[in-house]
């Protein structure tokens, strides 16, 4: 995408989040997308990260921001507890919204943003960075080609180790914390898209965290197609990722099915005969493939890659994982 088919987009990011400093780097690198200002309700956080960002407009607070008549889109990266409430004074102040995943922890909620967006002819999409990456289109093109015949078993895993759970918002029941939310996210949204279905049935155990969030979660969904995909998330577990689609005819198994752009930069596929083959998917970094997605979404030159009945599937399939869960192990001691 060039810069001539596109108007430059100017944005504003609402929050200092840690998830910022993943995002900004696209935005500098872009012809069609501009970082302008950053907000935060402590106005020395906000100064700092501009200065980090090296941008000169930083705010005080998130209502500063979202009535500037200079910015034409949001990145919101709040805890999930207040994505709603922001995403929709960004919509009703005429800002495109791009907001970090989950867009809100309620389907419903989510459902009811979209229509607002779509009212207001403004562009909403899910920060979901993983699938604007051709390691994941390699992998959906393969599983539609039929090579692998009959999917049987999707397994994914996605767990990494929280630091300071004490001071993580991950961690906290009032904000919508939790792995499932979280990270078990990832392994929900890969298993609906590859199969382009929600499932039938679904099953869940949940390890508690002494705050009362999950800090761990299984889960396990049987779909009309007959597949069953399963999935472990953690967030307090050594970082073990990756994602393996098992059919009747061979298995592709994704090493680094997440953060797609880093190594290795491969799907491999196994036969039943022991041959094996390895298809190449590199791509640029993940993050600035989401932001210039979004910027031709706003342009009207594509539908966003992430869709928003996926978005909604999703969320509908990740509150019945929660529903479901009526095994749960409290926390230790």
């Amino acid at each position: 995408m060039s810069s001539s088919e596109v108007p430059r987009l100017r944005w504003g990011i609402v929050s200092t989040a840690r998830i910022a400093d993943a995002v900004v780097p696209g935005l500098v690198r872009s012809e069609v997308n501009e970082l302008v200002a950053v907000a935060s309700r402590d106005p020395a956080k906000a100064r700092a990260a501009a200065e980090r960002f090296g941008i000169d407009c930083a705010y005080g607070s998130y209502e500063d921001l979202i009535a500037d008549p200079d910015i034409d889109c949001l990145y919101v990266c709040l805890p999930n507890s207040l994505h709603a409430e922001w995403v929709r004074r960004g919509l009703e102040a005429g800002k495109h919204v791009l907001c970090e995943k989950p867009l809100t922890p309620k389907a419903a909620e989510t459902s009811a943003l979209l229509d607002l967006a779509s009212e207001r002819g403004r562009v909403l999409a899910e920060a979901f960075m993983y699938r604007h990456h051709p390691k994941t289109r390699e992998l959906g093109a393969l599983v539609a080609s039929g090579e692998l015949g009959e999917i049987h078993t999707i397994r994914a895993s996605f767990n990494f180790w929280t630091d300071d759970p004490a001071n993580d918002v991950r961690y906290s029941e009032a904000l919508a914390g939790g792995a499932l939310l979280d990270v078990g996210s990832y392994c929900v949204s890969l298993a609906n898209y590859l199969l382009d279905d929600e499932p039938e049935e679904v099953a869940g155990l949940e390890v508690l965290a002494s705050s009362g969030v999950e800090e761990r979660f299984l889960g396990w969904m049987s779909y009309r197609s007959r597949c069953v995909a399963t999935f472990d998330c953690s967030m307090r577990s050594p970082l073990s990722v990756g994602a393996s689609v098992l059919g009747s005819a061979g298995e592709a198994y994704v090493a680094m099915p997440w953060y797609a752009h880093r190594a290795p930069h491969t799907i491999e596929v196994r036969y039943p005969d022991g041959s094996s083959r390895s298809i190449e998917a590199v791509g640029a970094d993940a993050y600035y493939l989401e932001t210039e997605d979004f910027a031709a979404s706003v342009a009207g030159l594509k539908s966003p890659e992430v869709p928003p009945a996926e978005t909604v599937r999703t969320l509908r399939t990740i509150e019945r994982l929660r529903s479901s869960a009526a095994i749960s192990i409290s926390p230790a001691g």
